[in-house]
């Protein structure tokens, strides 16, 4: 009992982390003026996140998988097959590749804080949209009831500010007319 709750509750904690980090450089450059301490902020909250998530991995492996990979293949693969009708065990590799890339992305925001911003530069751009597709299956495909709610609503709230942020540069540029 106590390891399935360890295990919701690091993964939900994580992903919160994930929300607010992005959310945060969504409305950083229309506020950043306001509140300068931002990526300092966002680096400990994308660090917090991220170890989150790694005790998330440690709790999966130790409580439902016995610290075997092969168990974790299996379970991957059932749950591909009862959900779309395929066997996949080989998605586990894709979450490897998201834990990998996050503690990764961690580690280069240490060393290069400069480049922290997630829409700086193409590489930051697909390693978000990658993060992001993962991060989406994890908690609303493959999640049911108060998870995916919170999910889907965490996704609808980032939409908001993408469009928010969309509309607020297409006014900054010229390409609306002022009404």
């Amino acid at each position: 009992m106590l390891g399935e709750e360890l295990t919701r509750w690091t993964i939900r904690l994580a992903l919160t982390c994930y929300v607010a980090y992005l959310a945060g450089w969504l409305v950083w450059p229309t506020r950043g003026k306001l509140f300068a301490p931002w990526p300092l902020i966002a680096r400990w909250i994308w660090t917090i996140g991220c170890l989150l998530f790694v005790v998330h991995v440690a709790c999966a492996f130790h409580f439902y998988h016995n610290w075997s990979h092969a168990a974790a293949f299996e379970k991957t693969a059932a749950e591909t097959e009862q959900l779309l009708g395929v066997r996949f065990g080989e998605g586990i590799y894709f979450s490897y590749l998201f834990t990998l890339l996050w503690v990764a992305d961690v580690a280069w925001s240490w060393l290069r804080p400069s480049s922290m911003a997630p829409n700086t530069n193409r590489l930051q751009i697909t390693l978000h949209a990658y993060l992001f597709f993962i991060a989406f299956n994890g908690a609303i495909v493959f999640e049911s009831g108060p998870t995916r709610w919170a999910g889907i609503a965490a996704c609808l709230f980032l939409a908001s500010l993408v469009a928010r942020a969309a509309y607020t540069s297409s006014v900054e540029f010229g390409l609306r007319s002022a009404e």
